[in-house]
């Protein structure tokens, strides 16, 4: 039989020691786990960022608090704002840091975290764009449309006043980026009919697995190489629709009956056409100053727009005075606001022109509409 009295005041002196040691080591490394070696003790960096996109004017502020370390050394931390190999900061011990790009694009941020056992490295990406999903908002009213007598083409004859309601449109023409999100979400590159959407031949668009992703430097540049549908699908998933010839016109010139946006006198540097380098598409809103009445950027050249109506060369001779919605018959989709290939002529704001609407080309896009309330 078990004698609790012959256990020695030494003894249980001795065990409760060794319990004591037992348990410490429980509670510094956990239980059944081993001791953490050099490669545990380096830091494990982590970040956040203020907003994932933003502007040239946007001061964006990396927050690296999230970060970890075993060691009972600081963290120190250094930043490489582009992940170019280049480390733009020097080593702190500052948490929070803030930036402000000067160029566009996507930006790849590098973290590198040190103590005094080594250093981690981790990455996340932002954007940095000048383009946005703004509206503008165009007030009811009547504007001037077409062209008068002995001006323009017969297609923008008779010159006639038409009223609108208000609405809604894109102040900048849609992106590649802001496409590749369309795609990357819908997973969509023909519409329920089976018609194509973009041609990816000529669209500036990658497919890495199942996202798609702006190519590099072409980010803020318009969409084009997209079909009528693929205008139309991406509109109505981004809540809204193509708008109508008329808005499209009238958002152009306002009321007034302007040749460009900008005013009467042309002015090569107001507009990318072909009277300019580089002779390809820039990033939407690069000319401020060819902006029209109501602030649309890019009304006139970098690429044509889709418009939702069918093309009828004699249209404005029957166009109803209130809201047209353009001519029953099918066959070819309007087109407008030129593209960088046209000279000045074809960049004017009553230019109007018609193709297939399965035509992917190099030189149309397309922005969006909204109706009033939406």
């Amino acid at each position: 039989m078990y004698n609790k009295s012959s256990i020695s005041t030494k003894t249980i002196i001795h065990i409760y020691i060794i319990y004591v040691v037992i348990y410490s080591f429980m509670i510094l490394y956990g239980c059944g786990k081993e001791a953490p070696t050099g490669d545990d003790l380096t830091p494990s960096p982590s970040f956040t960022v203020s907003s994932n996109r933003g502007n040239l004017e946007t001061v964006f502020t990396f927050n690296a608090s999230s970060s970890t370390s075993e060691s009972e050394s600081a963290l120190v931390f250094r930043w490489d704002w582009e992940s170019d190999g280049k480390w733009d900061t020097n080593f702190s011990a500052e948490q929070i840091i803030t930036h402000r790009y000067g160029t566009l694009g996507y930006k790849l941020v590098s973290l590198e975290a040190k103590n005094d056992m080594g250093t981690s490295t981790t990455q996340r990406e932002i954007l940095v764009t000048v383009a946005s999903k703004e509206m503008i908002k165009i007030p009811a009213g009547e504007f001037i449309m077409g062209s008068p007598d002995g001006v323009g083409n017969d297609n923008e004859h008779p010159q006639h006043t038409i009223y609108l309601d208000e609405f809604y449109i894109g102040k900048y023409e849609v992106t590649n980026e802001q496409y590749a999100e369309f795609l990357s979400k819908t997973g969509k590159t023909e519409d329920d009919k089976g018609n194509v959407l973009i041609n990816f031949l000529i669209v500036a668009i990658n497919k890495d697995g199942q996202v798609y992703k702006a190519k590099n430097g072409w980010e803020d540049h318009p969409i084009i190489g997209v079909s009528w549908y693929g205008a139309k699908a991406y509109a109505e998933w981004d809540g809204g629709r193509i708008p109508t010839e008329a808005e499209w016109e009238k958002s152009a010139r306002g009321t007034d009956g302007r040749i460009w946006p900008w005013g009467n006198i042309w002015n090569k540097d107001f507009c990318n056409s072909w009277d300019i380098e580089p002779h390809q598409t820039s990033p939407v809103g690069n000319f401020p100053k060819g902006a029209s009445f109501y602030g649309v950027q890019d009304m006139a050249g970098n690429a044509f727009e889709w418009v939702a109506d069918w093309y009828q060369v004699d249209y404005y001779k029957v166009t109803p005075s209130r809201n047209p919605k353009g001519p029953d018959s099918e066959g070819f989709k309007v087109m407008r606001g030129g593209g960088w290939p046209e000279l000045s002529d074809e960049v004017r704001s009553a230019f109007r022109f018609g193709g297939p609407p399965d035509s992917t080309d190099s030189r149309t896009g397309f922005r969006i509409a909204k109706d009033f309330g939406n």
